[in-house]
C-alpha cells in the first residue's frame, strides 16, 4: 500500500469517527428530550451514563488526529481537514454535555409553576437536534453552503432564548418561593442557546476546511 493511499484511509476513518460522534450526540439529545417529556427517570440515567461514550470518542478522535499530524506531516488541505475534525469533535462533546444538563432539570420542568414552559423547551431542543444532524451531514458531504444555511438557524434559537428568559423571570416574580427552580431553568435556557452557538462554530470550521479562511457565521 502506498503512503498516500494509507493516509487517505486514515482520513476516511477520521471522518467516520466524527460521524459516529455526531450520531451519538444527536441520539443523546433525543433521548434526553424523550426522558423529560415522558418523565422517564430510567432513560435519564441512561443519558448520563452514555455521555462517557461521547467523551471517549472525542479523546479517540484527538488521538488519531494528533498521530496523523506527527507521523504523516500533512500539508495544506489535508492539515485543515485534520484540524477541523478536532474542532468539530470538541464542539460535539460540549453539545453532548447539554443533553446531560437537560435531564438534570427534570424536577424543575415538572414543577407546577414551570410545567407550561416544557413545550417551548422541547421546541428549542428539537431545533438544536436538527441543526446538529444537518451540520454533520454538511461536514460529511464537504458542503460549506449547507453549513452556512445551518448556521443561520441559530438566530431562531437566540430568539427563543430571549423570549424564554423573559417568561422565566415573570414566573419567578409571581412565584418567589420557586426562585431556585426558576434559576435552574434559566441555566438550561442558556445551555440550549449555547447548543446553537456550538453548531454555528462547527459550521464555521466546515467552511474553513473547504476555503482555507475562517469566517464568522451568523454574527450580529
Amino acid at each position: 500500500m502506498d503512503v498516500r493511499h494509507h493516509f487517505q484511509e486514515q482520513l476516511h476513518e477520521m471522518y467516520q469517527a466524527v460521524l459516529r460522534m455526531g450520531t451519538l450526540v444527536e441520539e443523546a439529545l433525543q433521548k434526553a428530550l424523550t426522558a423529560v417529556t415522558n418523565d422517564d427517570r430510567d432513560l435519564a440515567e441512561t443519558v448520563k451514563r452514555e455521555d462517557d461514550k461521547i467523551d471517549a470518542l472525542q479523546f479517540e478522535i484527538d488521538r488519531r488526529c494528533t498521530e496523523m499530524i506527527a507521523t504523516e506531516q500533512p500539508v495544506a488541505t489535508d492539515l485543515r481537514e485534520i484540524l477541523v475534525a478536532m474542532k468539530i469533535a470538541s464542539d460535539l462533546e460540549r453539545i453532548g454535555d447539554h443533553a446531560r444538563h437537560l435531564v438534570r432539570v427534570m424536577d424543575e420542568l415538572t414543577d407546577a409553576a414551570f410545567r407550561g414552559t416544557l413545550p417551548r423547551f422541547r421546541e428549542m431542543t428539537e431545533m438544536g437536534i436538527g441543526m446538529v444532524h444537518d451540520s454533520i451531514t454538511a461536514y460529511v458531504n464537504h458542503d460549506p453552503e449547507s453549513a452556512r444555511n445551518v448556521a443561520r438557524r441559530d438566530d431562531q434559537i437566540d430568539e427563543m432564548h430571549r423570549a424564554m428568559y423573559q417568561t422565566l423571570i415573570g414566573i419567578i416574580k409571581d412565584n418567589p418561593d420557586r426562585t431556585e427552580e426558576g434559576t435552574a431553568l434559566i441555566f438550561l435556557n442558556r445551555f440550549l442557546e449555547r447548543l446553537g452557538d456550538h453548531v454555528a462554530n462547527m459550521c464555521e470550521w466546515i467552511v474553513y476546511a473547504k476555503s482555507g479562511y475562517h469566517q464568522e457565521l451568523n454574527k450580529l
